[in-house]
């Protein structure tokens, strides 16, 4: 912990975030003092000092630059003049928020060298929480930390899960004095679960597993016993895990429940995938609602198929009219891409649509709730990332939700894929009727990934973009009104706020996420925005600070060392990159960062030195980088690989094909510069 200025340190009452205070000033606006602003995470603001007749005059405040390879993807909290926000490997900044100023920073100083999940955790993080003085942050090595808001220094701190499975990004959530705290591992088998923790000391409270735990222990729950254990399949298949609770978490104070998300089951690599099991599986690919003092289950509603697991993302609460009935309604977009409405008290399913047209499903039967499939020999059982986890904003106003989404380019012929990386996507933002369930209008997007919305009483709609521009759209027609580029490929939230009577937009930038990591550069940044700087960057009306245009300044491919390996051996490191989760941190198709950079980013290993080809076998299978987060492959991480050992053949195997990806791009770069020399 580092205190560099002691305007925080001298306000006894920093951090002073109450369930009162929440309620009280949901329609003032000041301050953003929990995500989402209010406990419906609506991602609203009643601001309108900002409007869409003058947010033309909206110039920079100030900005703040962060010593990080990695982009800041954190949705700022603001209490009181003071916005607190984290970065990756969890590092927490108290900033002031008129100026820019830092206050405190804190390092939980995390360790990466204990699982391979862990370590790609560790580098991003979506936000704190802050309560009732404190600040609370999870890490990517398992831990909930309580921080004094006034001096930045460590309170207390609990495990949330094992660190030697996997870690924490998401951000923890507050209410009721008790901190709700989820963790990854889905994909890479680990058994989900959300946990409280009580906000003044961290003592653990209760617990709620999504997944039955080894048969040959007890149960943990009644809800495990009698709900969920029979939709699993005998033997062994538990130990696909899944169901984890890593980012989708929201406060219903109405009927004082816990509402959260869970994402599928089964692991996509090494040897836990090949464990397979048919039936529903619950609570994997599920909303679920506990009741906020005890976690005991109340409901359940499953968005996951028998032919398509889906993973489930942000929730909104809202009041709406729906066939001339007011219904408190939970609201969410899994990333299949139906817009679920549900009754935030039972768990009834009122409708279900879809956002774009989708190829998995024709239609949610709403007596069933289950899904109308298209069969795989149909083309169904497949469906690109439709709405991940950055989160939407309903207006009350405009009666809309607006949605980041991807799309399919219009008249494109790509196949269909799972994931984030489908060919010929782009961006989409979709103001969304939840009533009338349709689109009242959408914004093309260059970049297929984009970031978090927020939506304001001045008519506005603020987003973020990969491409490193940030916008300010028309809330009801969505025409774009103001704009920016920052330099950065922005996958952050946006929040404002109001200091001394000014209203301020602030918004992190740099090119971030875990998406980062196993998604390819190309479908969340431009060439030039994924080498822009990490930065807080705060406007406000008539700001006329100099916008800091950063540098483009393009790092050359190191010539790599001859390829001695022949086709096939380079075709078998391609399929070995994958078996070994390589491409989970490195990106699939070595489609990196574009630099060697080792400051809490994962190399790009098309530019790696020399000495990093001379050390090959000690990196890769002898582990002497484990302390950064490698392991060694001859002995990796257990957890992920049970009995799988690399061999000094598939070892060369892996670096021939990264060798092959090393030509290609130092040859297209001297391609490049040979042409731009005859123009």
């Amino acid at each position: 912990m580092i205190v560099l200025c002691s305007v925080a340190a001298d306000n006894p009452k920093a951090g002073n975030v109450t369930e009162a205070r929440v309620v009280g000033e949901a329609n003032d606006g000041t301050n953003w003092m929990i995500n989402g602003r209010n406990f419906e995470s609506q991602h609203f603001s009643p601001l309108k000092q900002i409007n869409d007749a003058n947010v033309g005059g909206m110039g920079l405040a100030w900005y703040l630059d962060i010593d990080s390879a990695m982009g800041i993807v954190s949705e700022p909290i603001v209490v009181d003049g003071v916005a607190y926000v984290s970065a990756p490997q969890s590092r927490v900044y108290a900033v002031e928020a008129a100026t820019g100023k830092v206050i405190w920073k804190f390092d939980p100083h995390i360790r990466l060298d204990q699982a391979l999940n862990g370590s790609y955790s560790a580098r991003t993080n979506a936000g704190v929480a802050v309560w009732e003085g404190k600040v609370f942050v999870g890490t990517g090595d398992c831990r909930l930390i309580g921080i004094d808001a006034a001096t930045g220094k460590q309170l207390w701190e609990s495990q949330v899960c094992e660190p030697t499975q996997t870690g924490i990004t998401n951000a923890p959530h507050v209410a009721k004095g008790k901190v709700f705290m989820g963790y990854n591992g889905s994909d890479d088998g680990v058994r989900g679960a959300i946990a409280a923790y009580d906000a003044e000391t961290g003592k653990g409270l209760w617990r709620f597993w999504t997944v039955p735990g080894d048969p040959k222990k007890p149960f943990e729950s009644k809800a495990l016993q009698e709900i969920a254990a029979k939709t699993w399949p005998v033997g062994d298949a538990w130990k696909m895990g899944g169901a984890d609770v890593w980012t989708a978490i929201t406060y219903d104070p109405v009927n004082d429940f816990v509402i959260f998300g869970t994402a599928g089951a089964g692991a996509d690599y090494g040897e836990i995938a090949a464990i397979r099991g048919k039936g529903d599986k619950l609570f994997a690919g599920c909303i679920v609602a506990v009741k906020a003092d005890t976690g005991e289950y109340v409901w359940h509603y499953q968005t996951s198929s028998p032919g398509l697991q889906t993973e489930n993302n942000h929730i909104v609460m809202a009041d709406l009219t729906i066939n001339g009935a007011k219904r408190h309604v939970a609201m969410t977009v899994p990333k299949h891409g139906f817009y679920y409405v549900l009754d935030a008290r039972t768990g009834e399913l009122l409708s279900a649509k879809p956002i774009v047209k989708v190829n998995w499903a024709t239609s949610v039967d709403v007596k069933t709730g289950k899904a109308v499939e298209v069969p795989a020999s149909a083309g169904g059982g497949k469906q690109w990332t439709v709405h991940n986890w950055w989160p939407m904003s309903y207006d009350a106003g405009t009666g809309l939700v607006y949605i980041p989404a991807t799309d399919r380019i219009p008249k494109t012929h790509a196949a269909v894929q799972t994931g984030e990386w489908m060919q010929q996507t782009e961006g989409r933002l979709i103001a969304w009727d939840p009533v009338k369930q349709e689109s009242r209008w959408s914004v093309e997007e260059q970049i297929a990934t984009n970031g978090g919305v927020i939506s304001t009483a001045g008519n506005l709609v603020f987003q973020g973009q990969g491409t490193g521009e940030f916008a300010a759209y028309a809330a009801d027609t969505g025409k774009k009104l103001w704009s920016i580029d920052t330099g950065s490929a922005i996958e952050s939230i946006p929040v404002t706020y109001t200091v001394n009577g000014e209203q301020y937009v602030l918004v992190p930038v740099g090119w971030g996420s875990g998406s980062r990591l196993f998604a390819p550069a190309w479908t969340m940044a431009t060439p030039k925005s994924k080498r822009g700087p990490s930065r807080l960057l705060a406007f406000k009306l008539g700001g006329t600070v100099p916008f800091p245009t950063p540098p483009d300044i393009v790092p050359p491919v190191p010539k790599p060392p001859q390829q001695t390996a022949d086709a096939a051996t380079m075709a078998e490191g391609g399929k070995l990159f994958k078996t070994f989760y390589c491409d989970g941190c490195h990106s699939p198709d070595l489609d990196g960062s574009g630099a060697w950079v080792e400051n809490g980013a994962i190399p790009d290993l098309r530019y790696a030195p020399p000495e990093v080809h001379e050390g090959w076998y000690g990196i890769v299978l002898g582990g002497s980088h484990w302390k950064n987060g490698m392991p060694g492959f001859l002995n990796p991480p257990k957890f992920a690989f049970p009995t799988l050992s690399m061999t000094p053949a598939q070892a060369d195997a892996i670096h021939a094909y990264v060798i092959d990806g090393a030509w290609k791009a130092f040859n297209k770069e001297h391609t490049s510069s040979a042409a731009d020399a005859q123009k």
